[in-house]
């Protein structure tokens, strides 16, 4: 009797994992997408490159194969940012995900000291991983919580 309600229990998982639907990976049009949402303050944002990326986050640089990335043009009063990142492969992937995580993270507490008001919006940016593709943003919550496509 055990075997079988484990036998049930098995292909009603099996079954539900087959309905579950992946995520299509993160693309550089997602930026697009982003920066056009009016989600960060003033609509001042200026482009940096991978490599500027791969410093900011402490991502190896040669696991970046594409990269759309923006920030605030002023970083003393605004904390938004923007980062779309291919990656080589899935481990690189989870790595600059984490890495992104730490940034957020160690810029809350830089923010606290001196923007204060950027503190809410670091507290709810979004990072996510989809494969090999990692989003990074940081702006308005209200705007970014109606891009149901990049949740």
């Amino acid at each position: 009797m055990m075997k079988k309600i484990l036998m049930a229990v098995l292909a009603l998982m099996l079954l539900c994992s087959c309905g579950a639907k992946e995520k299509a990976p993160y693309t550089l049009a997602d930026a697009d997408t982003v920066l056009n949402s009016g989600a960060f303050e003033g609509n001042e944002m200026a482009p940096i490159d991978g490599f500027i990326v791969s410093i900011l986050y402490g991502i190896e640089e040669s696991t970046i194969s594409e990269c759309a990335g923006y920030m605030a043009v002023n970083t003393s009063v605004s904390a938004d940012e923007l980062v779309v990142l291919v990656l080589t492969d899935e481990d690189a992937a989870i790595a600059a995900e984490e890495a992104c995580k730490a940034r957020v993270t160690a810029q809350i507490a830089v923010c606290e000291s001196y923007a204060p008001a950027a503190v809410p919006r670091l507290e709810q940016a979004l990072v996510s991983r989809r494969g090999n593709t990692v989003l990074l943003v940081v702006g308005d919550p209200d705007i970014l919580s109606t891009l149901k496509d990049l949740h």
